[in-house]
């Protein structure tokens, strides 16, 4: 990987150029050899092409009134790309965007229809250790003080990997989507063990490992910003 020092008032530089590939690394801005992606055409991928191509064939579909009201939410909604820079949506891009997640997390609410503005509550989640222990096939995360009954949770994981090593978005797989019920409230926590052991495999002689999650509510086609805590697996 070769090093490039940015000067002349560029100040970084993320995507690819002809056979460059220009990224930022620990040790600041660098450039590769273009590589092209692995397309293992899993399931999950070919469930998600499939998701969207319904969604864009849908948004074609839609009346002009609606598409004007999808461009006008859009534009209300502001990102963060790769370099810092602020992304303003399309009606098309925010339309498959809240529809993608109001499918994954079972919302009925009109696709048609932008969403309202989420409310989220503070404290859903307990940065609390949680635990992951084989020894009574559990792992349990830690619900906080503003866990409460019908709040909807989305929790991705890692599998167990060096308790050092840094997770990253890549390596985060969703896991567990729930409706919050009391016996969740009561019990001060939601175990996860099923969910991730259909994900990952079974977790027998992975003590010492570390399994990294983060932890977001859902509300109106988005996901609160997450809480990242991580469990050190116990025999």
């Amino acid at each position: 990987m070769a090093k490039v020092q940015f000067g002349g008032g560029v100040s970084n530089m993320q995507g690819s150029i002809a056979g460059n590939t220009f990224t930022r690394s620990k040790a600041g801005p660098a450039a590769r050899n273009r590589v092209k992606p692995n397309n293992p055409a899993t399931p999950a991928q070919m469930a998600q092409r499939a998701l969207i191509t319904r969604l864009s064939k849908s948004w074609q579909g839609m009346t002009d009134a609606q598409r004007t009201a999808w461009d006008t939410a859009a534009s209300q909604q502001k990102r963060v790309g790769v370099c810092g820079n602020a992304i303003t949506l399309t009606g098309h891009q925010y339309y498959v965007r809240s529809n993608s997640m109001r499918e994954e997390n079972n919302d009925t609410a009109d696709a048609n229809e932008p969403p309202a503005a989420a409310e989220f509550t503070a404290d859903i989640f307990s940065t609390t250790v949680p635990t992951a222990d084989i020894s009574d096939a559990s792992i349990k995360i830690n619900l906080g003080s503003g866990a409460a009954d019908t709040q909807q949770i989305t929790i991705w994981a890692t599998a167990a990997r060096s308790a050092g090593k840094m997770a990253y978005k890549g390596v985060l797989k969703k896991t567990y989507v729930t409706t919050i019920d009391s016996t969740d409230v009561s019990n001060t926590y939601v175990d996860i063990y099923t969910s991730w052991t259909e994900k990952f495999g079974a977790i027998a002689g992975t003590a010492g490992k570390a399994i990294t999650f983060s932890c977001r509510q859902y509300d109106s086609g988005t996901y609160s910003p997450p809480v990242i805590v991580k469990a050190v697996i116990t025999a």
